[in-house]
């Protein structure tokens, strides 16, 4: 799916892909640019439902800083990412398909969704079909039993 995602964003030519793709580079810019990219990853633990880059909060700011100190410093962003995710757990990531919950969180719609798709069409089947009158029931009884009902049934009329 990632892969998708990627060709469609590709195909469009949507304006940074290129540059946040390319090749890190030495220096304060791709620090600061590396540190854009996990802003964007990391759900804000300050601010429910915002990334890190969108929460206002005085402390996103502080943590904000922080993290691009070490960036500038060196550190990895697989070290600084594997250490929130020890403070703060694993919802800090903005994108859990990584996750175990992840599988959980992405997977369920997509049965849900499967089912629903199995259901209607059974449904449609059976309301589509033709609905024959059943055949009539043969009497089962003595030889002419058949005959006397028909007879009896002429007289009632």
């Amino acid at each position: 799916m990632r892969a998708l995602i990627v060709v469609f964003v590709v195909l469009l030519g949507a304006p940074g892909f290129a540059q946040d793709t390319a090749a890190p580079s030495s220096g304060p810019s791709t620090a600061n640019a590396e540190a854009q990219v996990i802003f964007r990853e990391v759900m804000s633990p300050f601010c429910p439902g915002l990334t890190l880059a969108d929460c206002p909060s005085p402390n996103a700011f502080t943590l904000r800083g922080e993290i691009e100190a070490r960036l500038a410093k060196g550190e990895s962003r697989d070290v600084i990412l594997d250490e929130l995710v020890t403070k703060y757990g694993a919802q800090i990531l903005a994108d859990p398909s990584d996750t175990p919950i992840g599988s959980v969180v992405w997977g369920v719609p997509f049965a849900l969704s499967a089912l629903a798709a199995l259901g209607l069409a059974l449904f449609l089947r059976r309301a589509t079909r033709t609905h024959e009158e059943p055949p009539a029931l043969a009497v089962a009884g003595p030889p002419g039993i058949s005959k006397r009902l028909d007879e009896e049934l002429a007289e009632l009329d």
